[in-house]
C-alpha cells in the first residue's frame, strides 16, 4: 500500500490572536510535530508541538440517521424514491436493533427489495422491475410478527405497481429499540443516490389499500393526519430544509441527523411543489469529523496576518507536510489598510479537480494553448474524490455539488500550490503574494476573511483608510456584499485587484460553520439547478448570479465578469481617461503606454477571468477608462455565457476608477491575474498598484468630475 498522505485541516478559516484552534490530521502513524509559521514575513512563531497521528478514513455520503427509535414487532416503514442511477446495491432504508436489520435496498439494477435479517434467519421480497429512472415511488415495508411466524410486504406506487410478500414461520420478532437510517447502511455502506421525501415509521402493517390512499397525500401534515396515532415518526424536510437535523413532525420528537448536509429545499412528490426532498449522494462530505489532533494558539502579539498551521510527518524537517492557511484578523487597533481575502471563493474551488475541468471542456485547445501538467497535489485529487468535491466537480451519479466546507483536508490550498491551467499561483497562494508584496513595501495593514465582513458588516469596514480585495472574489454573501457597497457609498475607498468579483449570490448558514452554500439557477452549464429549487436554505433568498437581482458586479466596483480564457495574456493601454488631471496621477513615474506586458500566469496582467465596464449594467455615470486589453485576446477567451451575444467586443479587460461624492473612490483592475503581475519583476503594475494605494490612504479629497 502506498504511504499515507500527510492531511490537516482547522475547525475555523479565521481566529484572532489570543484564540485556540483545534488541529484534525492524518498521516502515516507514528511522530509527528505541529508548527506555526507567519505566512506573510515568513517566520516560524514559537516551538514545534510534538503530536502522534495515524490515518484517518473519509466517510462521504450525505444520509439521515435517527437513534432510539422503536423497532415494533408489527410495523412499517415507508418513504418517497427517485433514485438517479443504479451502477450498485444501495441501502435506502436500515432499520438496525443490533440483533436484526429490515432493509430496503435497490439492486444493482435498480430493483427495490426489502429483507429481514436476524441470527433465525433470513426473509425477503422483491419487486421484479426497476424503478422508473426520474419517477417519484412510494415504498413500504410492512412486516407482522404472529405466532404463525412473519410475513414481510413490499409494496410499491408510482408509476410502478407492484406487490410482493413472503412469509417465514421461524423467524420470531420481539419489540426493541434501533437505529434507522435512511440513504445508507451501518458505516456508510451501500449509499443511495438520488432523491428521497417523507420517510417515516409506523406501529402498523401498512396495507396495500393504505398505500393507494398515501399515493395523494405527498405533504407532511396531510400525511402524519391521515397515519394518526399509528404514526411513530414522520421526518419532514419542509419543516427546517437545511438544517442539521431533519424534524419529525409526528410529535414523537425522534429527530433525525443529517449527515454530510443533504441537500434541502427540493421539490418532492405531487404537483403542489412543495420542498419535501432531499438529494443524497455518495459523494457529499460537510465534515471530516476527525479527533482532534492537537490544539495551537494564535500568538497574542502575532498582529493581523495569515499564519500557516504546518503538521509535518516523521517529526523531522524533511517529512511530509501539510499547511492549512489561518487568517488572523485584528484584535486591537485597526491599521490604515483591510486586504480581504475571498475565503468563500476558495471554499466554491476547495479541492477543484483537473479531471472535471477536463470533463467540462473536453478539448483544451478551445481555451488554452498551453501544455497542461499535473502537479502530486493534482494527480491525488483526480485520484481521492473521497476528499469532498468542489463547487466545479460533477458527481458521478449526475448534478452539480452546491455545498462546500473547510471542514475537510484542502490541498488546493497551501502557500506552493500552482494551478494546473496556468502553472501559476491562483486563488489563495496568489493572493498571499499580494500580502507579501504589501508586507515588503512597509504598508501596514490587517488581513480579513469573507465570514469576518459577512459577521463585522459596514462597521468593521469603516475602520480602514482603504479596502483591497484579493484576485478572485467571486462569491459574496448579501450582508457582505451590502456592507462593501455601504464602505463605498460612505466614503471608503475601494481597490479591487481582480477578476471575476461579486459574481455568484453565496448563502452562510450559522448552523454549517465554515461552509457555503450555492445555487446557480439557469446558466446554460451543467451547474444548472431544477426548475424552482435555486433558493438557498442557508438564507431563504434566491441563488443565481447577483446580476440577475438587479446588482451587477459593475454597479459597484465599475467593472464586471465578461470573459475566460488561458491563452497568451496581454497587458492594459492607457486610454485617454487615463491621461486626465483627476487620474494621471495613477500612473506617475510610468512612460510606457501598455501596462503588464509581463506576469506569472500567461506572461501578462489581463488574463484568466477578466471584466469589463459596461453603463448598461451599471458601471456608474463619471466613472474614467483608464485602460483596456481590448483587442489583445486571442481566441482561447470567450465570453462569459451570458455575455456570448455580445462576442470579440466585449472580451476584454477595462481598467477603472470612479472618485465618489463623499470623498471616496474605486479603483478596478479587472483580471484575476493583476496580482500575479504584481509578484513578478513587471514594476509598471507595481508601481499603479502603488501609486493608488499611496494616494488612498491620503484623507485630502480628490480633484476633479465626480
Amino acid at each position: 500500500m502506498p504511504r499515507p498522505r500527510m492531511l490537516a485541516y482547522l475547525d475555523r478559516w479565521s481566529a484572532s490572536p489570543g484564540q485556540r484552534v483545534n488541529v484534525h490530521a492524518s498521516g502515516p502513524a507514528g511522530a509527528a510535530r505541529v508548527e506555526v509559521v507567519d505566512l506573510v514575513s515568513q517566520t516560524v512563531l514559537g516551538q514545534a508541538m510534538p503530536v502522534v497521528v495515524e490515518p484517518r478514513r473519509l466517510l462521504t455520503g450525505s444520509h439521515l440517521e435517527a437513534t432510539g427509535v422503536p423497532a415494533p414487532a408489527r410495523g412499517s416503514v415507508a418513504l418517497w424514491l427517485r433514485p438517479h442511477g443504479a451502477v450498485a446495491r444501495q441501502v435506502v432504508a436500515e432499520l438496525d436493533t443490533g440483533d436484526r436489520r429490515l432493509l430496503i435496498t435497490l439492486d444493482e439494477a435498480g430493483r427495490p427489495e426489502t429483507v429481514i435479517e436476524t441470527g433465525s434467519g433470513v426473509l425477503r421480497a422483491g419487486a421484479g422491475s426497476a424503478l422508473p429512472q426520474g419517477a417519484w415511488s412510494l415504498l413500504v415495508a410492512a412486516w407482522t410478527a404472529e405466532p404463525s411466524g412473519t410475513r414481510l410486504r413490499l409494496t410499491v406506487r408510482g408509476a410502478m405497481r407492484d406487490d410482493a410478500t413472503a412469509h417465514r414461520a421461524d423467524l420470531p420478532l420481539e419489540p426493541a429499540t434501533a437505529t434507522l437510517r435512511f440513504g445508507a447502511g451501518s458505516g456508510h455502506r451501500d449509499p443511495y443516490a438520488g432523491r428521497l421525501a417523507l420517510p417515516l415509521l409506523t406501529g402498523d402493517a401498512l396495507t396495500s389499500g393504505d398505500c393507494d390512499t398515501m399515493t395523494g397525500l405527498t405533504g407532511g401534515p396531510a400525511l402524519a393526519g391521515h397515519l394518526g396515532a399509528g404514526l411513530l415518526a414522520l421526518w419532514d424536510p419542509a419543516a427546517d430544509p437545511g438544517g442539521p437535523v431533519v424534524l419529525d413532525i409526528s410529535g414523537n420528537a425522534r429527530h433525525a441527523r443529517a449527515v454530510n448536509r443533504p441537500l434541502a429545499g427540493l421539490v418532492g412528490p405531487g404537483e403542489d411543489g412543495t420542498r419535501t426532498a432531499l438529494q443524497l449522494s455518495p459523494e457529499d462530505l460537510d465534515d471530516a469529523r476527525w479527533p482532534r489532533t492537537c490544539s495551537v494558539t494564535v500568538p497574542v502579539d502575532a498582529g493581523s496576518t495569515v499564519l500557516g498551521v504546518r503538521v509535518r510527518a516523521g517529526g523531522d524537517s524533511h517529512g511530509d507536510c501539510h499547511v492549512v492557511p489561518l487568517v488572523v484578523p485584528p484584535a486591537g487597533p485597526a491599521r490604515p489598510i483591510a486586504v480581504v481575502l475571498p475565503t468563500f471563493t476558495y471554499l466554491a474551488y476547495a479541492n477543484h479537480r483537473q479531471s472535471s475541468e477536463a470533463e467540462y471542456f473536453g478539448d483544451y485547445s478551445h481555451v488554452t494553448d498551453r501544455r497542461i501538467e499535473l502537479s502530486d497535489t493534482d494527480v491525488h485529487l483526480n485520484a481521492h474524490r473521497d476528499l469532498g468535491l468542489s463547487l466545479y466537480d460533477q458527481r458521478r451519479e449526475g448534478g452539480p455539488v452546491y455545498h462546500s466546507c473547510g471542514r475537510r483536508p484542502v490541498l488546493n490550498h497551501t502557500p506552493d500550490y500552482r494551478w494546473w491551467m496556468t502553472g501559476a499561483p491562483r486563488h489563495f497562494a496568489a493572493d498571499l503574494l499580494l500580502l507579501r508584496w504589501l508586507h515588503a513595501e512597509g504598508f501596514a495593514f490587517d488581513v480579513l476573511a469573507d465570514e469576518d465582513v459577512h459577521t463585522g458588516g459596514a462597521a468593521l469596514l469603516a475602520r480602514y483608510r482603504v479596502v483591497l480585495t484579493g484576485s478572485h472574489p467571486e462569491y459574496v454573501s448579501a450582508p457582505e456584499r451590502e456592507a462593501v457597497a455601504a464602505y463605498v457609498s460612505g466614503g471608503g475607498r475601494l481597490m479591487y485587484l481582480g477578476g471575476n468579483g461579486f459574481y455568484w449570490v453565496t448563502g452562510v448558514d450559522s448552523r454549517h460553520p465554515n461552509a457555503i452554500e450555492v445555487r446557480r439557477g439557469h446558466t446554460g452549464a451543467w451547474w444548472d439547478n431544477e426548475p424552482g429549487e435555486d433558493v438557498l436554505t442557508s438564507t431563504g433568498e434566491p441563488g443565481g448570479l447577483w446580476r440577475e437581482r438587479g446588482l451587477a458586479p459593475q454597479e459597484l466596483l465599475g467593472v464586471g465578469f465578461t470573459a475566460q480564457g488561458w491563452g497568451p495574456a496581454p497587458g492594459f493601454t492607457r486610454l485617454p481617461d487615463g491621461y486626465r488631471a483627476e487620474a494621471a496621477w495613477v500612473f506617475a513615474g510610468i512612460s510606457d503606454p501598455v501596462i503588464g506586458r509581463h506576469g506569472l500566469a500567461l506572461g501578462g496582467a489581463a488574463g484568466d477571468e477578466i471584466d469589463r465596464a459596461d453603463p448598461g449594467l451599471g458601471t456608474p455615470p463619471g466613472t474614467l477608462l483608464l485602460a483596456t486589453s481590448a483587442g489583445g485576446h486571442s481566441g482561447h477567451y470567450q465570453n462569459a455565457p451570458e455575455e456570448a451575444r455580445l462576442g470579440a467586443d466585449a472580451v476584454r479587460a477595462d481598467m477603472t476608477l470612479r472618485l465618489t461624492g463623499a470623498g471616496g473612490a474605486v479603483f478596478a483592475t479587472g483580471s484575476v491575474n493583476w496580482v500575479a503581475s504584481l509578484a513578478c519583476c513587471d514594476g509598471d503594475v507595481r508601481r499603479v498598484t502603488r501609486n493608488v494605494l499611496s494616494r488612498f490612504l491620503i484623507p485630502k479629497p480628490f480633484k476633479g468630475v465626480t
